[in-house]
């Protein structure tokens, strides 16, 4: 039995990165947070398990959806993830613990929030953020030690891959993110040079990050 045990451990070390990986659940929508375009103001929540927050009654005083500041909670137990909110759109939104010093900054008018489990004690948030003709992906995760990280930003990989100063709308979109095991894939389009192609993000575990790589797979007329 020993000799069969030391056998199976010696064929994991050999192929860790099939043994050991890091493994992804496949996302779960949990929530939205954002701004409300119409119905007096304020910033909308949706689908929190917890909610500290101050009608916005600026302009009607018996305005019971949106939200002038608060907190929300997505989630329960120790992997919630709170939202810190103030309806200003340019001061943006805080992801992460409920201590707002261990929360990440976005500016972005609606985000839809998915969860990712993972078999490290790793929790993975996905914010969606779709307004407009902008396609972009925020995400984030809580470590084993309950600090909250940036992971990915597809904002900052429009700007280091296509060359965006980070002025006007995004020339790049992204859609169809899928969960492969240990990697996450999503499809770009990028309208300045008509191409489109995909970014696989698979997380090394030495390194406790993803690395990133590109492909294009097709050039198209038209866009």
């Amino acid at each position: 039995m020993q000799k069969v045990f030391g056998l199976i451990l010696c064929v994991c070390l050999l192929f860790s990165g099939n043994c050991f990986a890091m493994q992804f659940s496949q996302p779960i929508e949990i929530g939205g947070i954002g701004v409300m375009q119409a119905g007096g103001g304020g910033i909308y929540v949706d689908g929190a398990d917890y909610n500290d927050g101050k009608f916005y009654t600026k302009y009607r005083k018996d305005n019971t959806r949106g939200y002038e500041k608060g907190i929300a909670g997505f989630g329960n137990g120790k992997d919630s993830l709170y939202v810190h909110y103030k309806y200003n759109v340019y001061e943006g939104f805080y992801f992460g613990g409920k201590d707002k010093n261990n929360t990440i900054k976005d500016d972005f008018p609606r985000y839809d929030i998915y969860k990712m489990n993972t078999n490290e004690n790793i929790t993975i948030y996905i914010l969606s953020k779709i307004y407009g003709p902008e396609f972009d992906y925020l995400i984030i995760g809580k470590r084993a030690d309950d600090k909250f990280v940036k992971y990915i930003d597809t904002r900052e990989i429009t700007k280091r891959y296509f060359g965006w100063n980070m002025q006007g709308a995004s020339p790049a979109t992204y859609v169809d993110l899928s969960v492969q095991g240990d990697t996450l894939v999503m499809k770009y389009h990028d309208w300045k040079t008509a191409t489109e192609g995909r970014f696989i993000f698979k997380w090394d575990d030495n390194a406790q990050w993803f690395s990133v790589d590109r492909t294009v797979d097709n050039v198209r007329s038209g866009y």
